[in-house]
């Protein structure tokens, strides 16, 4: 189930206070989903991921944050700070 927002934007439920999705994209597999703790936005490689990602997509993104790299690499990334992934299909 979803919530909605005052501004009518629903966040899933399992996206907590404190806490954003990002999907890592590469071309080799299929995107995969993590629900992230807002302290990486402190972590200089997180920061070098998401300057790749303007870089690639710009700042034109709508819903989900996309980041290039694949989900190994976010994980490793990201360590014990992604709380939930699970496999995301288009």
């Amino acid at each position: 189930m979803e919530t909605p927002r005052e501004n009518n934007e629903v966040v899933p439920n399992d996206v907590k206070e404190g806490h954003f999705a990002i999907f890592s994209v590469n071309p080799k597999e299929e995107p995969k989903r993590f629900i992230v703790e807002l302290h990486c936005l402190t972590n200089p490689s997180f920061l070098k991921l998401l300057k790749q990602a303007e870089d690639e997509y710009g700042f034109q993104q709508k819903g989900v944050l996309e980041v290039p790299c694949s989900a190994a690499e976010l994980e490793k990334i990201l360590g014990a700070s992604a709380l939930h992934t699970e496999d995301w299909i288009a």
